[in-house]
């Protein structure tokens, strides 16, 4: 068997940073919007930690089931294939249906048992959005940043991060209204919280959650703007996208701790590296690639 044959495929996925504005927050206060987390459970890849909604892109998410245009190039019908997915396993996962119209004007669609259908059968999304002539809201999502899981990984994903923002409620009455339907599915997700940038990374710092490096990396850009308005033109811009939304690839790198460093003393073994840094090898990229299809 090749070596390139061995290498674990890199699995695509697509996830979503949903940002909620809380009506009557200023900025002087922290940021005037909160994020939604989710905890998984012990049992999922991620091994309890805090992440933003999503999953593994399914067949049935491909754009080609929702988008009849002949002319769709093949980066355009990806990055809808994507949006598709974060759409879907954010339903699937919280209950809450990014649509137009929203769900909640639509009487008859009870989502809680399209829930089930859909974390059973993807593909029961697309009948759901056609029974009740509603389509994903994928104008609202913008890309935000692509993670690949290092090599060392023996599961591995190629991660498309859109960012969505809400629209504001008058009253905080009329935005819990809406937002209290997200809630865990008790299989893949065992909690939801909805936080502050500022107040994640504080859980972070005090070990009270467990994040990886795409979510806190992406709560620290954002917590640079406290205002929700300035997110979708301004958060993650020659980080992690450019002004135009071309989203950066980012490789992480590990790299081992030199016996003498702080880490090291600290008890970790490796630290991860990204483009940029000074001991970031960048011929990493010439390494063959396996991506399922």
């Amino acid at each position: 068997m090749s070596t390139a044959a061995q290498k674990p495929l890199i699995r695509p996925s697509a996830s979503l940073i949903i940002a909620a504005p809380t009506p009557g927050d200023g900025v002087k206060g922290g940021s005037n919007y909160r994020v939604l987390m989710v905890k998984r459970n012990a049992r999922s890849s991620f091994i309890n930690a805090h992440v933003y909604p999503g999953g593994v892109v399914d067949t049935a998410d491909h754009f080609s089931n929702w988008n009849n245009n002949k002319s769709t190039s093949e980066q355009e019908g990806n990055i809808l294939t994507n949006k598709i997915c974060a759409i879907r396993e954010t339903f699937e996962e919280s209950g809450l249906l990014l649509s137009h119209p929203p769900a909640n004007t639509i009487k008859s669609l009870d989502t809680n048992v399209w829930r089930k259908k859909v974390h059973d059968d993807a593909s029961q999304f697309k009948i759901m959005c056609d029974t009740y002539s509603i389509r994903p809201a994928i104008d609202k999502l913008i890309p935000f940043s692509n993670w690949i899981t290092p090599i060392e990984e023996k599961k591995r994903y190629d991660t498309m991060f859109f960012l969505t923002v809400l629209e504001e409620f008058k009253t905080k009455q009329e935005q819990d209204l809406h937002l209290n339907v997200v809630s865990a599915d008790g299989k893949e997700t065992v909690l939801f919280d909805w936080l502050k940038p500022e107040e994640a990374l504080q859980k972070k710092e005090e070990k009270q959650v467990v994040m990886i490096p795409p979510q806190w990396y992406s709560l620290t850009l954002m917590n640079q703007f406290k205002d929700y308005k300035d997110l979708e033109s301004q958060a993650g811009v020659e980080a992690f996208r450019t002004k135009s939304d071309q989203v950066i690839k980012i490789l992480p790198q590990a790299c081992p701790c030199s016996p003498e460093s702080n880490e090291a003393k600290e008890g970790f073994q490796f630290f991860l590296a990204y483009p940029g840094d000074e001991v970031y090898k960048k011929d990493a990229w010439k390494i063959s690639e396996l991506r399922e299809t």
